[in-house]
């Protein structure tokens, strides 16, 4: 009789820990970076407003302070979209970051039992160099798309190689 009240109480004492085997994880937030720079000059920029959408809602601005900085933190389970708000002529842009669809399982860091992670993400602005250049399609194209990717177990930047080609052709036209 012990041995089947024993077996119950271990049954049952574990049951959560199986069920509930991601909550180390579940608590993920993410330390983001940002050093803005200016692409040609390759000085840094500070002063700049960066607008961040959670879930297609505005949650706050944060400003890039000495040295073209600009610190925040995002949760799991989330999708970002931070803009790079046009000041000074310089062009505005965004970058999207996706918390969402992370493989909790799998993911490399539930081992180390890490909560929070780090990503430093460099941004090259740039001014406009007339009317004749365009650059609407930056309202509507994310200039990088950070997400979880399965074959790293990590997040990923899925660079936007054509939109940088796209950038670049823009540039060239002299007004």
């Amino acid at each position: 009789m012990n041995y089947k009240f024993l077996l119950i109480f271990f049954f049952i004492s574990f049951l959560p820990l199986v069920f509930n085997s991601n909550a180390a994880t579940d608590e993920v937030d993410f330390t983001i970076t940002i050093h803005l720079f200016d692409d040609k000059l390759k000085v840094d920029l500070e002063g700049f407003t960066l607008q961040i959408y959670e879930d297609g809602k505005a949650r706050k601005k944060v400003n890039s302070v000495t040295g073209g900085i600009a610190k925040f933190f995002l949760k799991v389970d989330k999708e970002y979209k931070i803009v790079f708000l046009s000041k000074d002529d310089y062009v505005a842009k965004h970058i999207l970051f996706d918390t969402r669809n992370i493989d909790l399982v799998n993911w490399k860091y539930k081992a180390t039992g890490q909560v929070s992670l780090k990503y430093d993400i460099d941004v090259r602005l740039f001014k406009s160099g007339g009317a004749c250049q365009d650059f609407s399609f930056l309202d509507n194209e994310a200039v990088m798309i950070m997400k979880y990717d399965t074959e790293y177990d990590d997040f990923h930047d899925f660079a936007q190689k054509e939109l940088e080609t796209k950038i670049k052709a823009e540039l060239k036209k002299k007004c």
